[in-house]
């Protein structure tokens, strides 16, 4: 198969002909694909376990193919990295409240919001994943996720650019 076939295929398509060839191009095009925006989301995430996640998960995909039952690989990759981060957290507590990298307002403002909003938000953000997914990942309610995506936008918006602003008023004096 030609390199100009490669960009032509899906990822799903691109993941099968890989594991049925083990033609490295096909998972070379892949990982361009994705790498950029796995990494963000992990590094937003969880810095330290970042690189080790994103190192088992492309180890985990070349040596077998993923279950993606009727998913998008693109949602199962976010669905898998997000577990992946879950129990690198959970061993390593210390990881979990780590300083952003200095200088970075967006990213010191991310870093204090709860786990679980500045997930949903990069998700859907960063990662373009629709709502209805990304509550599969966390494993709530649509109604739920929809509620953590707009108080963790609001409390993004505070902190970056501070408390909105009360109109100043003043009393009528009565003469």
């Amino acid at each position: 198969m030609f390199w100009n076939h490669f960009q032509q295929l899906s990822d799903e398509a691109l993941l099968d002909y890989y594991h049925s060839t083990r033609n490295i191009r096909a998972f070379r095009l892949l990982y361009a694909r994705h790498k950029d925006s796995l990494y963000r989301y992990c590094s937003q995430m969880n810095l330290a376990a970042a690189g080790g996640v994103l190192e088992e998960l492309w180890r985990n995909i070349l040596e077998r193919p993923p279950q993606l039952y009727g998913r998008l690989l693109r949602s199962w990759l976010f669905i898998h990295v997000n577990k992946l981060l879950h129990n690198a957290t959970e061993q390593n507590q210390d990881t979990a409240a780590e300083a952003p990298l200095p200088g970075s307002k967006l990213l010191s403002a991310l870093q204090n919001l709860p786990r679980i909003e500045r997930n949903i938000l990069l998700l859907h953000m960063e990662c373009r994943l629709p709502l209805a997914t990304i509550a599969d990942i966390e494993r709530i309610s649509l109604k739920k996720c929809r509620e953590h995506y707009r108080n963790g936008g609001e409390r993004l918006e505070t902190l970056l650019n501070g408390s909105r602003r009360q109109p100043w008023r003043t009393k009528e004096v009565a003469v």
